[in-house]
């Protein structure tokens, strides 16, 4: 049973779920710069997905830029808000997908103002002992902001867990921000 302080609590916490939030840049000293919540968003074919046809088994899975952990331990990483990050050096994480699931392609996420340079995105396998492939190798193109770029492998990339894992890998220019990767894919 649910006291009455309880009922309260839980009654702000769902109503300030469902308030908007919006990104915007920040300056150097954390104060929100007006007008910098520019957004790109540039179509690929990971947008098919949600059109497709009734039992189409496309899939995402979306990972933060917050969440990838740098490559050293002498890497310099800040946050500068909204799962945006900003490093020297390079960013990785793990990719869980289901066993014989298709990889089509990645979708990147990121923040350039004009700034010379690019965020790029990797993808490597990599079989335990020793070898890794590069599964994809592409780099941001847009400067306007908050944007989103869709780079797809020539062909699928069908995961095999038994043999290889799968990693996302970010680096950048200075003065850029690494939002995230969101991953298209066939589940099996």
């Amino acid at each position: 049973m649910i006291t009455a302080p309880y009922k309260l609590v839980v009654a702000i916490l769902l109503a300030g779920a469902s308030l908007p939030l919006a990104a915007s840049e920040a300056s150097i000293n954390g104060a929100e710069a007006a007008g910098n919540n520019i957004f790109f968003h540039a179509p690929g074919a990971d947008e098919a997905g949600p059109m497709s046809p009734m039992g189409a088994a496309n899939d995402y899975l979306f990972v933060t830029g917050s969440a990838f952990t740098p490559r050293t331990s002498t890497q310099t990483i800040t946050y500068p808000g909204a799962g945006c990050i900003s490093f020297d050096g390079f960013v990785t994480t793990d990719l869980q997908l289901p066993q014989g699931a298709a990889i089509q392609g990645v979708r990147l996420y990121y923040y350039d103002m004009a700034t010379p340079g690019s965020v790029s995105v990797f993808v490597n396998s990599f079989d335990g002992g020793g070898n890794f492939s590069s599964l994809l190798s592409a780099g941001s193109t847009i400067e306007t902001g908050y944007s989103s770029e869709y780079f797809g492998f020539g062909a699928p990339v069908i995961v095999d867990n038994i043999s290889q894992s799968i990693s996302l890998i970010s680096s950048m220019a200075t003065g850029l921000r690494f939002c995230g990767m969101r991953v298209f894919y066939d589940a099996p």
